[in-house]
Formats: C-alpha cells, sequence, structure tokens
C-alpha cells in the first residue's frame, strides 16, 4: 500500500514541477493542455506625407450695385455696374528648381440713367506672368521671366463735338491694342515671407497694336501703319505683400523698364492692392494702380493730349469664392 501511495505522489509531484514554456513564447501550458497564443506583432509605422511641390489656389469674385432714383427731388442719376475679378496661382518648387505662375483679369461696366443708356467699361485687365528660376541659395536665384498683358474689350473716351453740344465716341485702344510682352533674364532675391524682387539687365520689351485704326495713327509708341515694336533694356520689378491685421492684406508690385537707345527715360508701372475679408463668402478690394510711358499719348479730361500719368482706382464689395 505504501508503495503504491509512494508512486502516485510521485507522478503528480512530476506533473505539477514540469518545465513550463515561458509567457512570451507562443505556447502556455496548463495542466497538460497546451494553448496557442498569438505572436506579438510589431507596432505599425505612421504614413509618410508625399512632399507637396504646387502650391495651387485663386479667387474669384463678382460685385454687384445699383442706384434706384424715382422722383428725388434732390437730384442725381440711377446707375447699375457690375464686375468680375480672377486671380490664380500655381507654383511648383523641387529641388532647385522654382516656377512660379499666376493669372489676373478683371472686366467691369457701369450703366448711367434709365436702360435706353449703354453700358460703359469701367475696368479691364487681362495679365498673364511666368517666372522659371534656378535656386543660386534660398534667397538668390537666376530668373527667366515671361510677363503679357492686354485688355479684352474696346476702350472709348467721350468727347466734345466742337461748336457742338454733344458729345462723340471715339475709340483709344482694343484687345491686343495695346498688348504688351516682357522677356528678360536676371537676378532675383526673395525673402519667402513678403518680399519678391528682379533685376534683369538683358530684357526684350514688345509693344503690339493690332487695331488697324490705332495702328495707322501710331498709337502706343509704335510707328504710323506698323502693329509691333520691339525695344531692348533694363528691367527691374518686385512684389511685397502682408498681412496687416487679421483678414487685411496688402499687396504692391512694380515694374520700371528703360530703353538702352532712350536712358534713362523709364516706363513706370505701380499697383496696389488692399482685400478685406469679412467672411469666406464677402469681402472688399481697394485696387489702384499708375502708369507713366513716355511713348504714350494720352486724353486729358479736359481734352488736351499729351505725356502724362495715368491713374485707375476701383473699389469692390461683393461675393467672393475661393479655390
Amino acid at each position: 500500500m505504501n508503495k503504491f501511495f509512494l508512486i502516485f505522489m510521485l507522478m503528480v509531484a512530476t506533473v505539477s514541477f514540469a518545465p513550463a514554456q515561458s509567457l512570451d513564447s507562443a505556447e502556455v501550458v496548463i495542466g497538460t493542455t497546451a494553448l496557442a497564443m498569438p505572436e506579438a506583432q510589431p507596432p505599425a509605422e505612421e504614413p509618410v506625407a508625399e512632399p507637396v511641390y504646387w502650391k495651387k489656389g485663386g479667387i474669384i469674385s463678382l460685385n454687384l450695385q445699383q442706384v434706384g432714383l424715382t422722383n428725388w427731388a434732390a437730384g442725381g442719376e440711377s446707375s447699375f455696374a457690375v464686375g468680375t475679378v480672377l486671380q490664380a496661382h500655381a507654383n511648383y518648387e523641387k529641388d532647385q528648381i522654382v516656377w512660379e505662375n499666376r493669372i489676373n483679369a478683371g472686366y467691369g461696366v457701369i450703366r448711367n440713367g434709365g436702360e435706353e443708356n449703354r453700358f460703359e467699361k469701367t475696368n479691364d485687365l487681362l495679365r498673364v506672368n511666368s517666372k522659371y528660376s534656378q535656386k543660386f541659395s534660398e534667397n538668390v536665384l537666376m530668373t527667366s521671366t515671361v510677363d503679357f498683358r492686354t485688355q479684352m474689350d474696346e476702350g472709348v473716351k467721350l468727347e466734345q463735338v466742337k461748336n457742338s453740344g454733344e458729345r462723340k465716341r471715339v475709340l483709344i485702344s482694343d484687345f491686343m491694342a495695346p498688348g504688351y510682352l516682357l522677356a528678360s533674364v536676371g537676378l532675383t532675391y526673395r525673402d519667402e515671407k513678403a518680399f519678391n524682387t528682379t533685376l534683369a539687365p538683358f530684357t526684350g520689351r514688345f509693344t503690339f497694336v493690332f487695331n488697324d485704326l490705332l495702328s495707322k495713327a501710331g498709337s502706343f509708341g509704335v510707328a504710323p501703319g506698323e502693329q509691333i515694336r520691339s525695344e531692348a533694356g533694363i528691367s527691374w520689378t518686385g512684389i511685397y505683400q502682408k498681412d496687416l491685421i487679421k483678414n487685411i492684406k496688402l499687396q504692391t508690385n512694380f515694374n520700371f523698364f528703360s530703353n538702352y537707345e532712350n536712358f534713362p527715360n523709364t516706363v513706370v508701372n505701380l499697383g496696389l492692392n488692399l482685400n478685406m475679408k469679412v467672411n469666406n463668402f464677402i469681402s472688399s478690394n481697394i485696387n489702384s494702380q499708375l502708369i507713366y510711358d513716355d511713348d504714350v499719348t494720352v486724353t486729358r479730361n479736359n481734352g488736351t493730349r499729351g505725356k502724362d500719368v495715368q491713374l485707375k482706382n476701383v473699389i469692390n464689395v461683393g461675393f467672393t469664392l475661393g479655390f
């Protein structure tokens, strides 16, 4: 009896103290049954964001204004005005390459008086700019630029008919009359946050007048009867932009060109844009432009003609869609 009891106790001790596998292994022994445990998986790697080389965006705005007067004792005249603006950009930057593209277009008309009167143009601009650069450093680049400007519709001026109270419409501009193409190679300095300027000692400026009437008159500096004028010179261009306060942004740009043959006579083109955002869909915009071109003869408000400063101011309040 003692022998059988001793053998039974030895069997129990052998099973109880048998070396079990570690909890870190693939199996855990419970009694005499082995249970499979899942192997530990390595932590999942977080996805790496792909670099963004293209930056694109823009705005489209629509502005409306209406003044309606009926039997208004204080006087005045009813009017209706509409205008639209498109601004868009597509910029690429990778390694040593920088490619910047912008388009700016605007058109506006106004009708004073009743429906029998015609709409007159108040704003008309089409500008396309493309700059390709190779970096010397993050701030200094070698740049080639193509800048094209024109308008989309006829431009007229009302002139007084001599010995008469009537006024006549005189054509003074048209699509590609004038058109300006500036092609240049130079050095650019940029402060990525606010300032960008390019000095280009190798610049070609081309003036186009494709309207026969204006071409025969020698408008915009072309020889009478000619449609294209080419010039070689030096140009200096730049942009400065700054957020003045929240939702108010200032942007200025300048463009100077001097023909080597007539140096230092300079074509001056200055622009200022103040954008005030009310919310995602409503904004106000103030735009001013100053131009002086020694080769362009203008008709002044008093009817005289000569070389003078051209000034345009546009104030818009309306609906804006960003993309």
